[in-house]
């Protein structure tokens, strides 16, 4: 359960994102960019409309002002937004893609080092032995074989000795302990489903599904193609109002 939790948040949805970035992302960001501009556009025009009716006028200087307290938000989130999408190419561009034997033997290793060194599994570790496994992570999420070889050779001395399993405690520790490892299993179902059944998880029906996925970039283009045709409405009613010709 530990492993296949590890999996999904370190490898198959960081390649969901990646993927949905470059397959549909750049087209919501462009959506959410030309509704960020038309919905500044009709502000400037309302705004425009009283200074006019009231006798007033107001320069373009002291408009875009206010419009940049009052979309501040908007800016923020889309410059989030073209972060979240550069990261998220460079990310996909920048994996190198493993060998099949490669492949399988950075998820043994993984799983070795979940079972030796996962604080769920293991509590009251050391400093030396969360930084290990903060590596192992790290160097699972990248594919970097030789950084999770590294980790395997250097935490060897963590394996138990042969012949200590089922040393000492009894039955009734044996007991405690399946009564333990059964509560954090269902506590582990439950992120797992919770992870399968959430985003960014859900997308891969999406990306699975080429009809779908350009039904969706269609939409998106048509979406965005009228939100552009909004902008350029506001932009000429904002001419209009301060009489400029075209």
């Amino acid at each position: 359960m530990l492993f296949e939790i590890d999996e999904i948040h370190l490898q198959v949805n960081p390649q969901i994102l990646a993927e949905y970035a470059g397959a549909v992302g750049y087209l919501e960001n462009d959506l959410y960019s030309w509704q960020l501009k038309a919905r500044r556009l009709r502000r400037k025009a309302t705004l425009l409309r009283a200074a006019v009716n009231r006798g007033e006028t107001l320069s373009n200087e002291e408009l875009n002002a206010a419009l940049d307290v009052e979309f501040q938000a908007w800016e923020e989130e889309l410059s989030r937004r073209m972060a979240d999408q550069l990261a998220r190419l460079e990310y996909l561009t920048g994996s190198r893609e493993l060998s099949p034997s490669e492949t399988a033997e950075v998820k043994r290793l993984h799983r070795l080092l979940v079972k030796r060194l996962h604080p769920d599994i293991h509590p009251g570790q050391s400093d030396e032995e969360r930084r290990f496994f903060a590596i192992a992570q790290a160097a699972y999420k990248a594919g970097d074989l030789q950084s999770l070889e590294a980790v395997a050779t250097a935490t060897e001395y963590l394996d138990e000795p042969l012949g200590s399993v089922g040393a000492g405690g009894g039955e009734q520790d044996a007991a405690v302990d399946l009564a333990m490892a059964e509560v954090q299993l269902n506590v582990l179902l439950g992120q797992l489903e919770e992870l399968k059944s959430g985003h960014p998880y859900i997308l891969r029906e999406l990306l699975g599904s080429p009809r779908e996925l350009a039904r969706v970039r269609r939409d998106l283009k048509v979406r965005f193609a009228e939100q552009r045709k909004v902008a350029e409405a506001y932009e000429e009613a904002i001419r209009e109002l301060r009489g400029e010709k075209r």
